[in-house]
């Protein structure tokens, strides 16, 4: 929730704080043939309350204070993940905010159950705040991952659109890792001849990274108002990045490159990123339809209607 006000605040969006409750029994739904039982029962997820009105009215008034409208609502479901992601589709939401799993060591982000699931096809981008995460001024210092793809892309649009709205430092992260593509492209084997070491090839990758960054970076912030660098790294990206975001505010990074559109998909990075990071995570999905960048256009729109 706290993570969810600051980005509200960011991006002066409207703020829905949903909570989702089992359904009052049991509920039976149909099974096709050639199944043997016409129905079966389904059994709502162990850690859902049967009434969350209470928590929700607790929430309202610890929001009240601070001057913080929330439309304050409650989904009847046997899935968490299930029901906010159908509400998410119904608000066309901009943004899912969740949390950690409470297993999860303080002040590291690692998605539960019902933010794994979001992560798996949620139509909007998804944040997870770490455990145990009590900020609440607005982000200073924004990361994103990039790297030379539309998905890539797609991470610096939405960190870039919440940087200039926080008015906070942009740090751009590129990661070219050591291995065998690196050793296969070296030709130091042929005898008498001179040739590009191991080095030679990932420093020549580095530089590759580095400039592509520059131009994304040029075409999307053309006149550079963003405080703004480029940070690249030789290593593993994951290593790289939870060691950064040790210094982030948040950290953006993209879904996998394929995969349906307007979904959340992670690939191996984003997935290991959303269980080691050491601040909030945000994951975009691919698709223009659903950029970060969109839902700050859409709150301005909201304001001078």
């Amino acid at each position: 929730m706290r993570l969810g006000v600051v980005l509200a605040r960011v991006t002066e969006a409207p703020l829905i704080v949903a909570s989702v409750q089992a359904p009052a029994g049991p509920r039976p739904i149909a099974v096709p043939p050639p199944q043997q039982v016409p129905y079966a029962i389904v059994q709502p997820d162990p850690d859902l309350l049967h009434d969350c009105a209470p928590q929700v009215e607790e929430i309202r008034l610890e929001l009240e204070p601070y001057g913080i409208q929330a439309d304050c609502k409650v989904l009847i479901g046997t899935s968490a993940a299930k029901a906010l992601h159908e509400a998410a589709e119904e608000c066309r939401a901009g943004l899912l905010v969740v949390g950690s799993s409470r297993r999860g060591a303080r002040g590291r982000v690692l998605a539960g159950a019902t933010a794994a699931r979001l992560l798996s096809g949620s139509p909007c981008p998804v944040a997870v705040a770490p455990h145990g995460w009590e900020r609440h001024e607005l982000p200073k210092t924004i990361g994103v991952a990039f790297r030379d793809t539309e998905d890539g892309r797609e991470a610096l649009r939405g960190a870039l659109a919440l940087a200039r709205r926080a008015h906070a430092s942009l740090r751009v992260v590129t990661v070219v890792e050591e291995g065998l593509r690196a050793a296969l492209e070296s030709d130091t084997y042929r005898a008498g001849q001179a040739g590009k070491s191991v080095e030679d090839v990932i420093g020549e990758h580095e530089l590759s990274a580095r400039r592509a960054a520059e131009k994304a970076l040029a075409e999307l912030d053309g006149q550079r108002q963003l405080a703004a660098e480029i940070d690249s790294w030789v290593g593993d990206p994951v290593d790289v990045l939870v060691r950064l975001s040790e210094h982030l505010d948040l950290l953006v990074c993209g879904s996998r490159g394929y995969g349906p559109v307007r979904a959340v998909l992670l690939g191996a990075v984003s997935h290991r990123i959303v269980t080691e990071a050491r601040c909030p995570v945000a994951v975009v999905p691919r698709g223009r339809e659903s950029r970060l960048e969109s839902l700050i256009a859409e709150s301005r729109a909201t304001a001078h209607a």
